[in-house]
């Protein structure tokens, strides 16, 4: 067990060295499009206050994801790696939401 925890943290300097890598502008986006499909997923029909929160949440979360995801596919249209990080991360939260 303590080997195999081992393992694991010592594989987590390699996945934050592999978004380091991204453009600045891309990372922003993934970490908005992960915070948009959260959000998007979560409902509170007992807590009004805490489902307003939520909707904020998922406006501007989903709202600079869906205007970044936008920009980007034109940006990297021609760097096949990144514009495949960009896609990956579209998730239909994304690519759907609706002011």
């Amino acid at each position: 067990m303590k080997l195999l925890l081992a393992l694991l943290f010592s594989c987590l300097p390699l996945l934050a060295s592999a978004q380091e890598k991204l453009p600045k502008d891309v990372a922003r986006f993934v970490e908005n499009a992960q915070m948009c499909e959260h959000f998007a997923g979560e409902w509170d029909d007992n807590d009004k206050a805490r489902q307003r929160e939520i909707t904020q949440a998922v406006a501007s979360s989903c709202g600079q994801a869906q205007r970044q995801w936008k920009r980007l596919r034109v940006k990297y249209a021609q760097q096949p790696a990144i514009h495949k990080v960009i896609d990956a991360h579209a998730n239909d939260a994304v690519r759907s939401f609706r002011k």
